[in-house]
């Protein structure tokens, strides 16, 4: 494991950027982000006027990415690296980092790394939704195909938390990015791989999300806050436990439906929790569940997340055929699935995707709004 991470928290703390630099003592950073973020961050700290900028990543992080970034970093003689956006520039960041640490492309995708560049790295998360600056690991694709590259040493080491960094969203992305937190909350607590430590991260990002959710989409300044710390404690969680089948299933969901990563989570999320309520092996762990988001009854956590889906206007995609149902299914990553607390078959996942793109009766679409409308 990486060494323990600095953490700053704090409205329009982005300015303290210095302080931590030189705690890292990254003298000459490359900077990694949108050319609108990256611009507020020279408005806040002109010394990083001269930095060079790599803003040339894909929303969906290419390997190749990596190669022009790195290359970038070495011309520059640069000695660390400051990532300020989304997941997709934090993963980024990441990939330039392990591509600086090893020898050959084989070795980059499966994480080899080697302590070749000192490359300190200092996440500034950009959106309240993916916790990867929590994380040790990053998504890129070859040729279409995803990669995970997961080693100690690509998580970052310092991290500043901003919220004043999430007024410029475009709506859209605040709701998706925040289901993306509640869900990786949920399948981290019931992931195998849970620990006490894991509970604890997973509860706060999953209560952090449901009880700032409405403020935070409203505008409220505090709310924001909160919602950037529940996004850095799912991400404390899944760096723990990994994440489970509805991330495994969200990936060609985005590409196939162009959706976001967060909303494609949340189509498939209550399907799965809905196929586990007569397990079992499942009902300790979906009623602690329950009862950690202060409800009662476990039937009723997939209408609250159903009702949440409704209310954020977040539409269900129209039903595919059976030929792209089909490539969805043979698309998840089953090492993913090792995570899931039940065994899934090709014809459960594939029912699982059938089921999230029935449309709610208006009956049913009212009952689940109704039990976020009045839920906490």
């Amino acid at each position: 494991m990486s060494q323990h991470q600095k953490v700053i928290r704090g409205r329009e703390y982005l300015k303290k950027l210095p302080e931590m630099m030189e705690k890292l003592s990254m003298h000459k950073p490359m900077i990694v982000g949108s050319e609108h973020l990256t611009g507020m961050l020279f408005r806040k700290v002109p010394g990083l006027l001269s930095a060079p900028v790599f803003s040339g990543y894909h929303a969906n992080p290419d390997l190749a990415d990596s190669e022009t970034g790195a290359e970038l970093f070495l011309r520059n003689g640069c000695d660390g690296l400051i990532s300020i956006g989304g997941g997709s520039c934090m993963d980024t960041a990441k990939a330039v980092k392990a591509r600086l640490n090893t020898g050959s492309e084989e070795a980059l995708k499966s994480s080899r790394l080697e302590s070749r560049t000192a490359c300190p790295h200092i996440a500034i998360p950009g959106t309240a939704g993916t916790g990867s600056e929590a994380t040790q690991f990053a998504v890129v694709y070859v040729n279409g195909k995803k990669v995970s590259l997961d080693h100690a040493n690509l998580r970052p080491d310092g991290v500043i938390l901003d919220a004043a960094l999430l007024d410029s969203l475009p709506a859209y992305h605040k709701k998706s990015c925040a289901l993306d937190a509640l869900a990786q909350g949920i399948e981290s607590y019931w992931s195998r791989r849970a620990n006490d430590d894991s509970k604890v991260h997973a509860f706060l990002a999953i209560i952090g999300v449901l009880d700032n959710l409405k403020a935070y989409l409203e505008g409220d300044p505090h709310a924001a806050s909160e919602m950037m710390d529940a996004s850095f404690q799912s991400g404390k969680a899944i760096q723990i436990t990994r994440t489970t089948a509805a991330h495994a299933m969200s990936y060609r969901l985005t590409k196939t439906m162009g959706i976001a990563h967060g909303h494609a989570c949340m189509l498939t999320l209550p399907i799965l929790w809905e196929m586990m309520l007569d397990r079992e092996e499942m009902k300790e762990t979906l009623q602690d569940l329950t009862s950690k988001m202060r409800l009662g009854d476990p039937q009723v956590v997939p209408k609250l997340l159903k009702g949440i889906l409704c209310d954020l206007e977040m539409e269900i995609p129209p039903m595919p055929d059976d030929q792209t149902l089909d490539e969805l299914t043979d698309s998840v990553n089953v090492e993913r699935l090792n995570n899931h607390p039940v065994a899934m078959n090709r014809e459960e996942i594939r029912e699982a995707y059938r089921r999230s793109f029935i449309p709610l009766c208006e009956n049913e679409k009212l009952a689940c709004m109704d039990i976020w409308k009045y839920y906490g």
